[in-house]
């Protein structure tokens, strides 16, 4: 049997059509959550809001959220940590950047 050129044609472009079809209906790959930026800070103590469960920071730039310095509430995983924090204390911590709000992982006096 031979094909006429064109026929082989048809017979191509319906087989593309067919994989990108296939393509297009599996789902997307998957992206790393928020929950994987993580950055790590400086910053100085402004307030401590304990029932509230967070802290205020004036902070540097956290390059590996790409953040400016700034002054900005955080909330904190564990509020039990905001009772060794003074308002004016230096402090070191752990951020993760997630869809929910910067939360701050772990925080402590340097």
């Amino acid at each position: 049997m031979t094909l006429h050129p064109s026929s082989l044609a048809l017979a191509l472009v319906v087989a593309l059509a067919a994989g990108d079809a296939t393509a297009a209906a599996s789902p997307p790959a998957a992206t790393p959550p928020a929950a994987a930026h993580l950055g790590q800070g400086v910053g100085v103590v402004r307030a401590i809001d304990l029932p509230g469960g967070s802290v205020t920071l004036q902070h540097g730039p956290i390059a590996a959220l790409g953040w400016p310095g700034m002054t900005m509430p955080f909330k904190v995983k564990s509020a039990t940590a905001l009772k060794a924090l003074k308002v004016g204390q230096t402090v070191a911590f752990t951020v993760q950047d997630a869809d929910a709000g910067p939360l701050i992982l772990v925080i402590r006096a340097r």
